[in-house]
């Protein structure tokens, strides 16, 4: 469902925090509320507040909301943020800018010389039109001899490259093997797909994309292109990620973006003090609805298109691992996702279809679907737990498919922080409730925290509160 205008989260911790708006990035609504949180493992957890609930609101909170103009690469610079963490570009010179120069017979510890004066055996000097690449330890050969005057040091500039007068190409999958170590630039696209099984990515994903995260640090965006279209994505890189950090996959509600997620769950100030690399991509335009959409949307694309080759967007999020950990050195064991509204589905949806590389999920005001439609059920309710309100009238029963993805009956599925707030109107806390029942009764691991007479909307401090429950999982946990 959509990241709505008008639902306001009240966070009712053991010291007053604020809720925001849900998913406008011109709109909060700040308030102090007291309250306690309780987390019961394997059951439900509740926020019991002390006021009232969220009354609604409409769908299109964010539809209008500003994108990164023309999906400016990783090297276009910041587009706002952590002022203290950003850092210049620092591109190493291109790989066909670095061949190197040639030893054309030196003595001992001598640089090689060349006299290009007028040879006493030759009665001018030759011009081949061109100038001659030369193989690195042979003499020069250009059809014609070219004398070598010992006695005279002509010293040869090795920081300039050979200018043959065409491109050489340049195999930029692997390094150049000239003898001497040829840097490749990582800020620009390199436009092949990569096969990454070198770089412990369990398993190795052949995922093609063009494009590159920047290696630096600070808030910026960069652009990956997956099955031709161009993907944004905000990036926070903290100064302090390490050589091996975590990386947090935040996904946006419907009509939000990379940065309304960003904003909304509070993941940068999470990244700065935790040391964990942050990254928020954004969502497509859908022409046609779905069963959470009754008409065309910027939304996550979920059922049915489940084929990981061929749904756009779980190719931008493989595409988003790789590079992370090609670009940061991203634990790949550390890799989690969490997301908001349809943003929620999508995080679940995610987890399952790509749960030998997801270490664990966290869904708000999303859940399982089994009704028709996200609409098909209506229901809210005051508790502490979903047991207490499966026992209130208008609980739903549905019995359909279990959509966007159906929990696995087998196997691993990565464990699930589920949250929601009890008087949700857009998407029924029924929903979460159905979820949980169906990964307890399965086998699988997760918790529930049940926010008391809340609406739809995103905590306060959401990645904070999320961050201690991914932590303390890796990838393999059940």
């Amino acid at each position: 469902m959509a990241c709505r205008r008008g639902s306001v989260l009240r966070w009712l911790l053991p010291v007053g925090l604020l809720a925001s708006g849900c998913g406008d990035p011109s709109w909060t609504d700040w308030m102090v509320l007291d309250g306690s949180a309780v987390i019961d493992s394997g059951t439900s957890t509740v926020v019991s507040p002390s006021g009232g609930g969220d009354d609604g609101g409409d769908r299109g909170d964010v539809r209008d909301a500003p994108r990164d103009a023309g999906g400016a690469d990783a090297s276009d610079g910041d587009d706002g943020g952590d002022a203290s963490g950003d850092a210049s570009d620092a591109d190493t010179p291109d790989a066909d800018a670095a061949l190197p120069s040639f030893d054309v017979g030196a003595t001992p510890d001598a640089e090689p010389t060349v006299d290009v004066g007028n040879p006493a055996d030759a009665g001018s000097l030759v011009d081949v039109g061109f100038d001659v690449p030369v193989d690195r330890g042979n003499p020069v050969e250009a059809g014609v001899d070219v004398p070598v005057d010992r006695g005279v040091d002509v010293p040869i500039d090795r920081g300039n490259p050979v200018d043959i007068g065409f491109d050489v190409p340049v195999d930029r999958g692997n390094p150049v093997d000239v003898g001497v170590d040829v840097p490749v630039d990582r800020g620009s696209p390199v436009d092949v797909p990569r096969d990454e099984g070198s770089t412990g990515l369990p398993p190795s994903d052949p995922v093609a994309y063009t494009g590159s995260f920047a290696a630096r640090t600070g808030r910026f965006t960069a652009t990956l292109t997956v099955r031709g279209e161009r993907r944004s994505v905000v990036l926070v890189v903290p100064t302090n990620a390490g050589t091996s950090p975590p990386l947090l996959m935040v996904f946006h509600g419907t009509n939000g973006d990379g940065a309304v997620a960003m904003t909304e769950s509070n993941a940068q100030a999470l990244a700065n003090s935790m040391g964990v690399v942050v990254a928020a991509p954004s969502s497509r335009w859908r022409p046609v609805g779905d069963f959470d959409h009754a008409t065309e949307e910027t939304y996550w694309e979920t059922a049915p298109n489940a084929d990981i080759d061929n749904n756009q967007d779980l190719v931008l999020v493989r595409a988003i691992m790789v590079e992370a950990q090609l670009a940061y050195g991203v634990d790949p064991t550390r890799i989690y996702a969490m997301g908001h509204s349809n943003g929620a589905f999508f995080a679940q949806f995610v987890a399952v279809l790509l749960r030998d590389r997801i270490a664990a999920f966290s869904e708000n005001s999303g859940g399982l679907v089994r009704c028709a439609r996200t609409t098909s059920c209506t229901f809210q309710g005051d508790g502490t737990t979903c047991a207490a309100l499966r026992a209130q009238s208008g609980y739903c029963a549905c019995a359909g498919a279990e959509l966007p993805v159906a929990v696995p009956t087998s196997g691993r599925m990565p464990p699930g922080l589920l949250t929601h707030g009890t008087r949700d109107p857009l998407v029924s806390v029924y929903y979460t409730c159905t979820l949980a029942d169906l990964m307890t009764a399965r086998g699988h691991t997760q918790e529930t925290q049940l926010f008391n007479g809340e609406g739809h909307g995103v905590p306060s401090n959401w990645a904070q509160l999320v961050w201690p429950f991914f932590a303390s999982r890796r990838l393999g946990d059940r």
